[in-house]
Order: structure tokens, then C-alpha cells, then sequence
């Protein structure tokens, strides 16, 4: 691997997944990079399966992405014990259940908008939140790199996403925000739109449990699987673009929107 992240400290959210998961793919190629790599979660049991994968590069932090207060103990406990905080990677959804219902993914005309936009306003929580509490242990260091994971539906509009197109494209645009606001203190931050990826918490609600989701949330899966000209990716290779963004190679990048999803989208 070219890219190396020797030195750096790196906070994940969304990364304790312990049979899969982006964060998970995430945290293993910064691992293999040369990162030390601090999964936050709310389940420590969850992610001894991913650092059991990181050789004592892997380390865990006990928060909820929802609450302001645990985020700000979060980002506080990594930067005392590792000397300070150079990555951020905002992966966890908040409420990825939620987000599966047919009240809050499915026809407009039959949504619960009440559940739609509280979920809306804690998914966008759950993103903001470590970032806000990381800035000044970004700034100290004299710059970082803030790479969030978030869905294409942000990016197109698809039937039956209200909720997640209406959190995901204002995520995109405060990334964009943000990136123009925190550059004046080199902190670089950049986005990551996915769809279907497999061996992920989604593809195991849609094609490995029953009554997850509805035919019509599975249906639209497998159209994307049979539309991705280059196939459906792997956690990892999702990690392989945040790895880079993450990295001193990129490091006139800011303000970014990458969509990997196999020649599915193209922008």
C-alpha cells in the first residue's frame, strides 16, 4: 500500500460491526497503513472482532454519535491517551434500523414524517457530532483530515428516499461548508457517498434476514447489484478511498464528493 498514515491518530465511528461494515473496512486499511485506530461504539464486545484484525494498532471508546457530551469525552479520551487526534471518519448512522422502516423509507405519500425528520435530525447528529469535538485536537496538531461516509442518495434522487436523500445532501453540503470554514486551519474535509456494499449491516437486512426490510427496499438492491458495471463493493474497498483521502496524498483535496460505486453513478 503507497499510502501511509505512519504517526497519525485516527477516530472512527461506526466502526464496532463485528460481522462487517464500512467502518469496519475503514479501520483495517488505516491500520494497515500505519494509523493508530480508535473505534468508537457503544458496545465494546462489538468491536473485539475488529481489533482482534488491527495488530495492537486497534482501540476502543465507549460513546454515543447521538450525544454532544460522549463525542466530546470521546474526542478528549483519544487525544490524552495518544498525543492528539489527525483523522476523523464519521461512519456510524445513528439509527440504521430506523432508517429501514417502511414509516421512514418508502412512498412519500406514506412515510411518518414526525419519525422522518427526527430521524433526519439524529442521523445528521450522529455525523456532526465527533467532528465538532474533534476540531480543536485537529487544529492543535496544525491540520487533519475529515472524511465522512455517508449515501449517494444525497447525491441522487432516488424513489421512496425522501428521509435519506434529505439527510445525506444536506450532510454533503455541510461537508462542503465545513471544508471552506476549518481550511484556514488546514483541516481538510471531504465526503464519501456509498450505495449497496456488501458485508455490511444493509446487505445483511436485505438479502440475509427476514422481514428487515420491504420487498420493495430489497428490489431496489438488486437492481443496483445487476446496474454496477464494475460490481458491488467490499468495506475494504471503500477503506481504500477513505485511506487516501485521509492521507498527505491528497492533500489538495478539500471540499470533495467521491461516489465509489462501481460505474453505477457518474458525476
Amino acid at each position: 500500500m503507497m499510502t501511509t498514515l505512519d504517526g497519525k491518530v485516527a477516530l472512527i465511528t461506526g466502526g464496532t460491526g463485528g460481522t462487517g461494515g464500512i467502518g469496519r473496512g475503514v479501520a483495517r486499511r488505516l491500520a494497515a497503513a500505519g494509523a493508530t485506530v480508535v473505534l468508537n461504539g457503544r458496545d465494546e464486545r462489538k468491536a473485539e472482532p475488529v481489533l482482534a484484525e488491527l495488530d495492537g494498532k486497534g482501540h476502543f471508546a465507549a460513546g454515543d454519535v447521538r450525544s454532544a457530551t460522549d463525542m466530546a469525552a470521546v474526542a478528549a479520551g483519544t487525544a490524552e491517551r495518544f498525543g492528539g487526534i489527525d483523522i476523523v471518519v464519521p461512519s456510524a448512522g445513528g439509527n440504521d434500523d430506523e432508517a429501514r422502516t417502511t414509516a421512514v423509507r418508502g412512498p412519500f405519500a406514506d412515510i411518518d414524517l414526525e419519525r422522518v425528520t427526527a430521524f433526519i435530525g439524529a442521523a445528521v447528529a450522529a455525523k456532526l457530532n465527533v467532528v465538532q469535538a474533534a476540531v480543536p485536537y485537529l487544529r492543535a496538531r496544525g491540520g487533519g483530515s475529515v472524511v465522512f461516509v455517508t449515501s449517494e442518495g444525497g447525491r441522487v434522487p432516488t424513489p421512496g428516499q425522501t428521509a435519506i436523500a434529505t439527510f445525506s445532501g444536506g450532510l454533503i453540503m455541510a461537508s462542503k461548508v465545513l471544508s471552506k470554514e476549518l481550511a484556514r486551519d488546514r483541516i481538510r474535509v471531504n465526503c464519501v457517498c456509498v450505495t449497496v456494499v456488501r458485508d455490511s449491516p444493509s446487505w445483511t437486512a436485505a438479502f440475509e434476514a427476514e422481514d428487515a426490510v420491504s420487498d420493495r427496499h430489497r428490489k431496489q438492491y438488486e437492481k443496483i447489484i445487476e446496474r454496477s458495471p464494475l460490481g458491488v463493493a467490499a468495506p475494504e474497498d471503500i477503506g481504500d478511498v477513505v485511506a487516501f483521502l485521509a492521507s498527505g496524498e491528497s492533500r489538495y483535496l478539500t471540499g470533495l464528493v467521491a461516489s465509489p460505486t462501481g460505474g453505477l453513478t457518474v458525476h
